[in-house]
């Protein structure tokens, strides 16, 4: 009964379990339509990103949150259900609002602040949206998770910083050139992270190349950042040019040799080379020769976990701020419940006003039934004034009886 979510994360299903249950974005309008007609609950929002699946519910009528989701996946043919029951959590009331804003600000995710999260959860409230899955409950929780996310990352340190071993690299390389960019710069490789390194180099204006074993795979990967193409065997021909090499690839050996840099003169250094590959692509000679700063793997792991500590340390503070949001929730909540319940009184006595007068008008004369209904309207209206302060009053001892 009320607001509630049920789902599962990372933190308490296997990679193998959350496969079996995985929703895709395509899927999210079709599942949160079917989701809301077996559940039978008045508001639905289906949440699905890399690591959660996520159920949010809104019903006035009691009902088991969990068995809906089992019946939801029975109904996709899926037989390991069973497993639901290990693996989900649920949370209601202002507990779910406290989880959604956790979700919302990167805090319940794999890696602590990532923003990937908060573009999902937009994606998955927008899907709801074309199904008309959320009324006005959980359109408030989904737009006070999307403003805490905002806040969280723009006044905290939660979300400042790389994500990945890619964004790292960049940001190393910014800070070794004091805030600067390199003139120009070669990307050696065809892979997710060099295409994240190439996207980097493209939003700085940096002239690029990219250098793989086959032109076909760098022509594909290069052309969407304007990079330059050559094969692995033209590497030298571009090396005087740049002052900073990026290699990511998944070759036994040295890609990056010593002597390709024997006739650099001295305008070009310092040269930045970053080995991303496991093995090495980069001679680690090169880094004894004047001017040549090598960064490896080991160094964006010590980046990124000094980056991750400097994140942790602002958690307190996004709790904070998530602790007041929850509160205007539960503010917004109770004013909601009460104007409701005004409504609802308000229409009542009105039926007893009229079922009243008709019940007694004939002891009265035709000409003091204009000033009788006028008096029972008086009553009503007196009343509707004084009962929100005798529901607040209500509200404060109840709050105490409970503490």
């Amino acid at each position: 009964m009320g607001l509630s979510v049920c789902g599962f994360s990372h933190k308490t299903a296997s990679l193998e379990d959350r496969e079996i249950f995985q929703l895709g974005r395509s899927e999210l309008p079709e599942a949160c339509a079917a989701y809301r007609e077996i559940a039978q609950c008045e508001e639905t929002v289906v949440v699905a990103t890399c690591n959660r699946v996520e159920f949010y519910q809104f019903t006035r009528d009691k009902t088991d949150h969990l068995k809906a989701v089992i019946e939801f996946y029975k109904s996709r043919g899926i037989s390991e259900v069973d497993k639901l029951r290990e693996i989900s959590y649920c949370h209601h009331k202002t507990t779910t609002a406290r989880h959604i804003f956790r979700v919302s600000a990167g805090l319940e995710s794999m890696v602590l602040g990532e923003d990937q999260v908060f573009h999902q959860l937009k994606e998955a409230y927008s899907a709801a949206c074309s199904v008309d899955g959320p009324g006005k409950i959980l359109h408030k929780l989904f737009h006070l998770a999307f403003q805490v996310g905002k806040q969280i990352r723009a006044e905290t340190n939660v979300g400042s910083g790389p994500r990945s071993v890619p964004g790292a690299a960049l940001e190393m390389l910014r800070n070794r050139m004091d805030g600067g960019t390199p003139r120009a710069a070669l990307v050696i490789g065809v892979n997710e992270m060099t295409e994240i390194i190439l996207d980097g180099l493209a939003r700085w204006g940096i002239p690029t190349y990219l250098a793989n074993r086959t032109a076909d795979k760098a022509n594909k990967l290069a052309a969407p950042f304007k990079a330059k193409t050559l094969t692995l065997d033209n590497i030298t021909s571009v090396i005087g040019e740049v002052d900073a090499v990026f290699s990511a690839t998944s070759a036994p050996g040295i890609i990056v040799k010593e002597e390709y840099f024997d006739d650099l003169d001295g305008d070009n250094v310092p040269v930045y080379l970053i080995d991303l590959a496991i093995p090495r692509d980069i001679d680690p000679a090169l880094g004894d020769l004047p001017g040549m700063v090598i960064l490896d793997l080991q160094d964006m792991k010590r980046f990124l976990d000094h980056i991750e500590q400097v994140r942790a340390e602002d958690v307190p503070l996004a709790e904070k701020m998530i602790e007041e949001q929850v509160s205007a929730y539960s503010i917004w909540r109770t004013k909601l419940k009460q104007e409701t319940l005004l409504l609802e009184v308000h229409r009542d006595l009105n039926k007893m006003r009229k079922v009243e007068l008709e019940r007694f008008k004939d002891g009265f004369r035709l000409s003091e039934h204009r000033a009788l209904d006028a008096f029972s309207q008086s009553l009503v209206k007196n009343f509707m004034r004084i009962l929100p302060e005798v529901l607040e009053v209500d509200e404060t001892s109840d709050k105490k009886t409970k503490s």
